[in-house]
């Protein structure tokens, strides 16, 4: 943030001026052991602010502040909004914006190991985007400029192993980043890099996570596996598809074999609530043109919510 005193390196993006101490600032926590990387969180509510209008709000707050406006999932009474910043850093930093029914925000970031900042700027700059949220209708027109101005992607047609090939490289590009740190550290220190640093490890995913989920896309290919979930207890859970994933080669386009499928990067499918009738239809090796949301990305797959078929 601009004005922000920095240890290591630069961290979180402008936020506008030092605000009075309020609610924002007693409820600014640092948590955790600083040489691991501090999470700080800040959280304000709003009375009379819904879930929709925070996120979308925070896309303008965070995008005007030089923050990359990244993803936004809503998923039931809450919703997340992500902000990346990757100027100047190695590992990005992403800032997640959370929202419940009750009109509570809560702004939190996770420094990766090695990077630092001063707990006095972190809560000046979290309390003073915190600060400029709004309930009503002038909290909605600040909505509606943030979905003007920093849209969600649209939609996306792509056949499912382009998708495959895509992400599985975007994954692979991304996590070289967390080895390469690992072989440079290495060699000047003469260790050896634990390939178990799940720390390290989330830190470099996360902004590629962060990028991606609630991302839309018409997805037409075969089907690998039909999976129906026969033993759920869930209402409305019907069930999912995995598409084959497997390239094609040559110029008769021929497919690896199926045995190799979980090999790629996978994409997983489930199906809403009203898609019953679609899903008992589909057979393995069936094909299918499914519209969904990105609900999750792993190092090896990708799932998206509320599938159904394309029109």
């Amino acid at each position: 943030m601009k004005g922000m005193v920095y240890t290591t390196m630069a961290l979180l993006a402008a936020a506008g001026p030092a605000m009075a101490a309020g609610a924002c600032d007693k409820a600014f926590k640092t948590v955790g052991d600083a040489r691991n990387g501090a999470l700080y969180m800040a959280d304000v509510t709003v009375p009379g602010l819904k879930v929709q209008s925070a996120l979308d709000q925070l896309r303008k707050i965070g995008g005007d502040d030089e923050f990359e406006v990244a993803g936004q999932l809503v998923q039931g009474d809450t919703g997340d909004q992500y902000l990346i910043q990757r100027k100047g850093l190695r590992t990005p930093l992403v800032l997640v914006g959370t929202a419940d029914r009750t009109g509570r925000v809560t702004l939190a970031t996770k420094l990766a190991r090695g990077q630092s900042v001063e707990p006095a700027a972190a809560k000046q700059s979290m309390c003073g985007m915190l600060d400029k949220l709004k309930a009503g209708s002038q909290g909605d027109a600040v909505a509606a400029a943030g979905r003007t101005q920093y849209p969600m992607p649209a939609m996306e047609a792509v056949a499912a192993p382009d998708l495959s090939k895509m992400m599985g490289k975007e994954v692979k590009d991304t996590m070289a980043l967390y080895r390469s740190a690992g072989a440079f550290k290495d060699l000047m220190l003469g260790t050896t890099t634990n390939k178990e640093d799940k720390g390290d490890r989330s830190a470099t995913f996360l902004p590629l996570y962060a990028k991606y989920v609630g991302r839309r896309y018409q997805i037409d290919g075969q089907i690998y596996t039909v999976n129906p979930n026969t033993y759920s207890t869930k209402p409305g859970d019907i069930g999912s598809i995995n598409y084959l994933v497997t390239p094609t080669r040559g110029l008769l386009r021929v497919r690896q074999s199926d045995s190799y499928n979980n090999n790629n990067y996978t994409i997983r499918c489930e199906f809403a609530s009203d898609q019953a009738a679609n899903f008992t239809m589909l057979r393995e090796r069936d094909w299918a043109k499914l519209e969904g949301e990105i609900s999750s990305i792993e190092e090896s797959s990708m799932t998206l919510r509320n599938c159904r078929q394309a029109s």
